[in-house]
């Protein structure tokens, strides 16, 4: 499954990044953040995210880097808009890897079951 970022569910973003990431996936995941941070400024809204990883494959070279960069220069604002980050990971030692607080202060939570991250995610809105 390729990498998207839906906004249908407002304020809460479900994000998918399965497979091998390509440069160009990065991209859209990165022009998809921007989006949420600018409806969020617009709106005076915070949002929270859960990202779908769980089928992720090692990246195309240089598609990290993009998104990397990306979350580098707007942590801090991720996290002041952003309540809450889950990541639901294929192994429990990816889980175990996710440190809270994560970039720029953010409140971040990893696990194997999609439901939990999910669940975790929109009890953060509360």
């Amino acid at each position: 499954m390729p990498a998207s970022v839906d906004l249908t569910s407002w304020p809460l973003i479900r994000a998918v990044q399965g497979g091998r990431l390509t440069v160009e996936e990065a991209d859209s995941l990165a022009a998809g953040l921007s989006e949420v941070l600018d409806r969020a400024r617009a709106e005076d809204t915070r949002f929270a995210i859960v990202v779908d990883q769980r089928d992720r494959q090692a990246p195309q070279k240089g598609a990290l880097e993009g998104i990397h960069a990306f979350w580098a220069e707007h942590a801090e604002e991720i996290a002041r808009w952003c309540c809450g980050y889950a990541s639901a990971v294929a192994t429990q030692e990816l889980a175990d890897l996710v440190v809270n607080p994560g970039p720029g202060g953010l409140v971040v939570f990893g696990s194997v079951d999609y439901e939990e991250a999910l669940s975790w995610a929109k009890s953060r809105l509360e």
